[in-house]
């Protein structure tokens, strides 16, 4: 070979690596092969929950921009402000309104890609129960009217068994919304969600793609999919059953449907026990707000981190760690010390990080240095 082919061989490679990056997704499994390719080149995609905010507007705008200089190839947004009984449903209708056309608008711009999560209200939660929390229960002695009976409400679930539920608020008053038991509530949220997956459409009218994170934290007791309320088996059928209702329902949708625990997992064996199968995820990762609290913590990240990485390539996934932040730690150079340090460790090949929440945004200088690193793909 002579130096002219070498040099040929060489060029080819260079734009084949710059073409595997350069956002080039028109489907699903193009935009999964694109994220398990930046992974294995030492890329990771930035991601950021509520640099858009639906309800608010539908515009392309946030209140960080001009720290970061860029508006991010993948964002994070979530179903449970769009839909629901909690919320009006003059409230829901824009925020349906919105999160739509910020879909579509990002994807006839840039082509870039939503990031979402579903924190679906409980359906037995009582009206009253703070709006900003209406998915959870942390403790049934906080909420004095929660039917304690129902607190495995998944098992209703999945039983079609409990009782009348679904309080609403959709004209400000309580019991305007019931269903007969927790499995009719449940599939209508789930083809609530899947009317607003067949809006995101190009102007072809072909499906965007997008990456739907299903029932994360899973090992935590807060939510109420969280293993203290239901069992590994439950968790992975109720896993299956709302990707069943939402395929049915949106039949054409192009999703990348992602599994995700917490930090609290210790062991693949820990991490795969409610994990419903590689028919039914595309994407695996975790969430760890204690990076960079201490040495410790970040060692226990990147040794989380390493495992959800060997495990995705096995099984040809796209990985991530979906929620990270500073939060009031006030952390010195969080980003560029701790966590881009994680990022880079050996054995770490995550697709996307994604930062959740600004509202404590008080490191603009470091964050701007980390977005900037040569191995963040921010646009």
């Amino acid at each position: 070979m002579n130096i002219y082919h070498i040099i040929c061989n060489v060029t080819c490679c260079l734009m084949l690596s710059s073409v595997s990056l350069a956002q080039t997704w028109s489907d699903a499994a193009s935009l999964k092969k694109e994220l398990i390719q930046a992974a294995l080149q030492g890329k990771t995609y930035y991601s950021q929950y509520n640099f858009y905010d639906p309800r608010k507007s539908g515009e392309l705008k946030s209140a960080y921009e001009n720290v970061l200089q860029s508006q991010p190839i993948i964002y994070g947004v979530d179903f449970h402000y769009a839909s629901g009984t909690w919320h009006k449903p003059k409230a829901i209708r824009k925020a349906r309104e919105n999160l739509i056309k910020i879909v579509k608008e990002t994807w006839r711009e840039r082509r870039a890609i939503a990031s979402f999560s579903w924190h679906l209200e409980n359906p037995y939660v009582p009206t009253g129960f703070p709006l900003t929390s209406g998915f959870r229960y942390i403790n049934n002695k906080k909420i004095p009217d929660y039917p304690v009976q129902h607190r495995y409400v998944i098992k209703e679930i999945l039983e079609n068994s409990g009782d009348v539920c679904g309080k609403g608020n959709l004209s400000g008053k309580d019991n305007v919304l019931l269903y007969p038991t927790p499995r009719v509530w449940f599939e209508d949220r789930c083809k609530e969600v899947a009317g607003i997956i067949n809006e995101f459409v190009d102007e072809n009218g072909q499906p965007i793609p997008f990456i739907f994170r299903l029932w994360h934290e899973w090992e935590d007791s807060w939510m109420w999919w969280g293993a203290k309320y239901v069992s590994a088996d439950d968790y992975k059928r109720f896993f299956i059953l709302t990707e069943q209702i939402i395929r049915k329902y949106a039949p054409n949708a192009q999703i990348l449907w992602a599994y995700c625990s917490d930090r609290f997992v210790n062991n693949e064996k820990e991490f795969m026990s409610r994990y419903p199968g590689d028919s039914y995820v595309d994407v695996i990762g975790f969430d760890d707000y204690a990076i960079g609290k201490s040495d410790k913590d970040w060692k226990a990240a990147v040794n989380r981190a390493k495992m959800v990485s060997k495990i995705a390539k096995k099984r040809k996934m796209a990985t991530a760690l979906f929620e990270t932040n500073n939060n009031k730690r006030k952390i010195p150079y969080y980003y560029t010390r701790h966590l881009n340090r994680m990022l880079k460790a050996t054995g770490v090949n995550l697709s996307i990080v994604q930062i959740w929440s600004l509202k404590n945004f008080n490191d603009s200088t470091d964050m701007k240095s980390f977005i900037n690193q040569k191995n963040i793909i921010i646009r």
